[in-house]
């Protein structure tokens, strides 16, 4: 069932995949590792400035238009939301403007001012695309999806090659694209609250939801990306643009298609404890879990497989070689965070106990800051990656251990043996292959592993590898 929804969200997820690559194909060449540096930084401060500030009432958004819709008080949500959006990121814009002041670089205030003003947009649209994705409107959240990224692609780097904007190119592409979408999707949500008020009494409720899931999420990109900080400190921003570009293509590559299986699954998983009860859940979520597997653990190993290669292609000649070093573990990485973001985590969202996922997700991000104090000085970059591994690792133990007791969520231990075992088997693959070199070594590679990979799935029914291909087939048959 959440394969018909998956192919659905495809675009979008292609579309953030492309985005993303280009992104790091076209700025490492674009701009020196330093300014690279400068815009990871920027990028990362807006991120947690912005989850802090604004993503609890995006999350609210989303948690509680499936209740609003049933009890036809749609239109006072969405009033309700607006208002708080439009409070949250005045919040947001504040504390930006504290960035700002304490940056010495200009480059780097440069940047972090355009990546302000995305912030006056986003909240918007990011809003309009939860009640899509709740309300399971995936034809439109795809088409929304595919011309933010790809128009922002676009103009950024056509702005960074022809402008002198260095760091802030991307933040003004993403800006500019998020004034057009935010028009349509403002208008739309608009027409959608006509009639609607704002409910003092729904703000408290939202909070209660929205903040402990925004101070996780915060925890998780300090996480995930805080240990960049760290290394502008101890090894200076060169060595950021070269941590981000590797961290760019690995880690979003899993990312991504993670996100695109839980595009799909999530909003059944919570459609299923809302209407049938947490018994239900058990199910849908093994259909998560197995779809996670299937697709993001062979892009993980591909991409620790192909490294070096890739990275002669996709990384500006400055940045490549250490780029290479860091990308099988960060892929690793990736991984263990795309499960930790998004499966574990939805036992936290649908139990209402974001709270105490906030509060586990504290651990490993401390402990993250503080490895990456230890091992920075000691033996350089590849320690942020080690202390990126082990947290995460940390993250996913502390958080599925404490899951069990909120929620049925499925473990398919067979499926993981049976997925290990086809990533095995392309890996050996891959390996006997020859090492010619760029662009041919990389495509020769890929189709290699990716075939053996099916293959190998297929024979095991991996995580119900012919299932998918079954319906795959159908559906091309249909439109055919």
């Amino acid at each position: 069932m959440i394969w018909r929804r998956l192919f659905g969200y495809f675009p979008a997820s292609l579309a953030g995949g492309l985005a993303s690559f280009g992104g790091v194909f076209a700025l490492t060449r674009l701009l020196s590792p330093a300014d690279y540096g400068f815009y990871a930084l920027a990028l990362t401060t807006m991120g947690i400035v912005y989850t802090l500030s604004i993503t609890w009432a995006e999350a609210a958004a989303y948690r509680f238009a499936g209740e609003a819709q049933a009890s036809g008080k749609t239109p006072d949500h969405i009033r309700t939301i607006m208002l708080l959006l439009a409070a949250s990121s005045a919040l947001g814009i504040a504390l930006m403007l504290g960035a700002i002041l304490i940056a010495t670089d200009p480059m780097l205030r440069m940047a972090l001012t355009a990546a302000m003003s995305t912030m006056v947009l986003a909240p918007l649209v990011n809003a309009a695309q939860e009640m899509n994705r709740a309300q399971q409107r995936v034809s439109r959240y795809s088409t929304l999806r595919v011309c933010q990224d790809i128009g922002a692609f676009s103009l950024g780097t056509f702005l960074a090659w022809r402008t002198g904007f260095g760091p802030a190119a991307p933040f003004v592409g993403l800006a500019s694209v998020l004034a057009l979408l935010a028009t349509v999707e403002g208008s739309r949500l608009w027409r959608e609250s006509k009639g609607g008020e704002f409910r003092p009494e729904r703000v408290k409720p939202y909070l209660s939801y929205g903040v402990p899931v925004a101070l996780a999420l915060a925890l998780n990109i300090a996480l995930d990306a805080g240990d960049r900080f760290l290394i502008a400190l101890f090894l200076g921003p060169e060595a950021v643009g070269v941590y981000a570009a590797g961290y760019g293509i690995a880690d979003k590559s899993v990312g991504l298609l993670c996100a695109w299986a839980a595009a799909a699954g999530a909003p059944m998983m919570m459609a299923a404890w809302e209407r049938e009860g947490p018994e239900a859940v058990r199910e849908v979520s093994r259909h998560l879990a197995r779809t996670l597997l299937l697709i993001a653990a062979p892009a993980a190993t591909g991409l620790a497989l192909v490294a070096q290669p890739l990275s002669d292609v996709m990384i500006g000649e400055d940045m490549r070689a250490q780029a290479a070093s860091i990308m099988p573990w960060i892929a690793l990485s990736g991984l263990i965070n795309g499960f930790v973001l998004h499966y574990v985590s939805e036992a936290y969202q649908l139990s209402h106990r974001t709270d105490l996922r906030a509060w586990l997700m504290l651990i490993p991000a401390l402990a993250n800051l503080a490895l990456n104090a230890i091992l920075l000085p000691w033996i350089g970059l590849m320690g942020a990656v080690y202390s990126t591994v082990a947290c995460y690792a940390l993250a996913l133990l502390l958080l599925a251990g404490v899951a069990r007791k909120l929620a049925p969520l499925s473990w398919p231990w067979r499926d993981f043996l049976k997925v290990a075992g086809a990533c095995s088997a392309m890996a050996i693959a891959v390996r006997m292959a020859p090492s010619t070199g760029g662009m041919t070594e990389l495509p020769m590679k890929a189709s290699v592993g990716a075939t053996i990979y099916v293959m190998t799935a297929l024979v095991l029914d991996a995580a119900g590898a012919r299932a998918a291909l079954q319906q795959f087939t159908s559906r091309r048959a249909r439109r055919v």
